[in-house]
């Protein structure tokens, strides 16, 4: 009587659980199913009498879901798994199930519905990776990247926001909106080419006049004919669309346009993180052409200095270097005494102008300030001056050494000024330039013996001094300038080194 009340309560709490239960057989097989798992599958008991139980789950977990059944009597005490089933309703639920050993040849399943714990989880990894994109696109504004670049980082990020099947950034240009970039999902980049650098007008495009207007996000459902700058001939014409403006400043500068080709795809939630997403890479598309700008400008400004030291020295130099040959057909037959002095002079003059060449042809190769051994450079530097200006120069390094790029550029852009100023004018007949580079210090010193100033009223010299005082703290080193009216000037340098052995 008593086995017959355990049983009653065994069957009652098989068929009244809200988990899914099941026996199965050795072979993975199900023998009986609870309510609660033919009600979740929408089926009858007797269609799942001798099915396996990897018919109850979705396609893409039976080769899992097979490993730990179909051999169940090798298993030593209960298996573990979890898997999505199919419902009534379509949709996919996740369920952790547990296999026992009930008896030899009958196991019995538990199903635990972890479906709410999963969606949490997947909700916390989308958060983590829309953080991600927001930080490497963080990253990007304060980055030296190139406009391009900034571009591409955008666009290898809005995966990580709203899945797509295509999307373009398009940038603002007066009336209309060039496509900038764009990415298909599986194509090659031969298959976008037609779309590139193609631009379309504001106006005549309700998507397009709508974001501009309205500065927010767009969802399109439904689209059955998009226009071309938003698919491609590549995807399917129908699906739904997603569209957000890039904001700077109260200014549209561009858009961000993403498709899918699942009608009514996108949700409130896309659309805001677009949003967000599109206001961090406004302000990386804005950085990055102010640095293109600066680089412009930087470029100009050099190429005025280099013209500037080709008529300053070079011109001069080969100008009176010709003139002076003139008069030696001349000084030959009136004044043979000055025949010696002339060509003197013509040799020097040419030297000189050889040397300032060398100096500019140095100053246009980017890696040559820095793949050049440092002392090399400021030989010729010296050179030059001496040869253009006729001031002597004693210039002393003790090591042949090449520094780390910004201590090379410095020193190199220190000494070029101090020499510049000295000219400009010290009046000066010596100059002394000495490196010394040891184990532990960086070490320069320029000494003339010209007029010298007031420290207190530096004048014409304190835009050099600025320059050279702000190199020289940006290396970390210490710099100081001694001078006085009649008693010369000496520029001294010091940082602490660490010079390989």
């Amino acid at each position: 009587m008593l086995s017959a009340t355990t049983d009653d309560l065994k069957t009652h709490f098989f068929d009244l659980s809200l988990d899914l239960l099941c026996l199965l057989n050795p072979d993975g097989t199900i023998r009986t199913t609870n309510k609660a798992f033919t009600t979740i599958l929408g089926t009858h008991p007797d269609d799942l009498q001798s099915a396996p139980f990897t018919r109850t789950v979705i396609d893409d977990d039976r080769v899992q879901v097979a490993a730990c059944t179909e051999n169940l009597s090798s298993i030593d005490g209960s298996v573990s798994f979890v898997c999505r089933m199919a419902c009534h309703d379509r949709t996919e639920r996740w369920y952790m199930w547990t296999i026992y050993a009930q008896q030899p040849d009958v196991f019995h399943g538990v199903g635990k519905d972890i479906t709410p714990y999963k969606e949490m989880e997947s909700k916390e990894d989308e958060r983590n990776i829309f953080a991600e994109a927001l930080l490497d696109t963080v990253l990007a504004i304060n980055s030296s990247l190139s406009l391009e670049q900034v571009l591409e980082r955008i666009l290898s990020n809005v995966g990580k926001v709203v899945a797509y099947d295509f999307v373009n950034l398009m940038l603002v240009n007066g009336e209309s909106a060039e496509i900038a970039g764009i990415q298909f999902r599986g194509s090659h980049d031969e298959d976008m080419r037609h779309l590139h650098h193609r631009a379309f007008s504001i106006r005549n495009s309700d998507y397009l006049r709508t974001l501009y207007d309205t500065q927010d996000s767009l969802i399109v459902p439904r689209v059955d004919h998009p226009p071309v700058w938003m698919t491609s001939p590549l995807l399917a014409t129908s699906g739904s669309f997603l569209g957000t403006p890039i904001v700077v400043e109260d200014e549209v500068i561009g858009f961000l346009g993403v498709f899918n080709t699942i009608s009514e795809y996108f949700t409130q939630l896309h659309a805001q993180q677009l949003l967000t997403f599109a206001n961090q890479a406004g302000s990386a598309i804005k950085n990055a052409r102010l640095y293109e700008q600066a680089q412009t400008v930087a470029v100009l400004k050099e190429r005025q200095r280099m013209a500037q030291e080709l008529h300053d020295s070079v011109n001069q130099n080969l100008f009176a270097a010709s003139t002076y040959a003139d008069l030696l057909p001349r000084a030959l037959t009136r004044k043979p005494e000055v025949v010696e002095r002339y060509a003197a002079d013509i040799n020097r003059l040419v030297r000189g102008a050889v040397a300032q060449m060398r100096m500019i042809l140095i100053e246009l190769h980017p890696d040559a300030l820095t793949s050049t051994e440092l002392k090399a450079l400021l030989k010729q530097q010296c050179d030059a001056f001496s040869s253009h200006t006729g001031i002597t120069v004693n210039f002393h390094a003790d090591q042949h050494t090449t520094l780390e790029r910004d201590d090379q550029i410095a020193i190199y852009r220190i000494v070029q000024e101090a020499l510049h100023n000295i000219d400009r004018h010290a009046s000066a007949s010596l100059v002394m330039v000495r490196l010394t580079v040891t184990q532990q210090l960086l070490a320069l010193e320029i000494t003339d013996n010209g007029t010298g100033f007031d420290l207190h009223t530096i004048g014409k010299v304190q835009f050099g001094v600025r320059g050279m005082r702000e190199r020289a703290t940006a290396i970390g080193a210490q710099f100081e300038i001694q001078s006085a009216p009649g008693a010369g000037t000496q520029i001294r340098l010091r940082k602490k080194y660490y010079a390989e052995s």
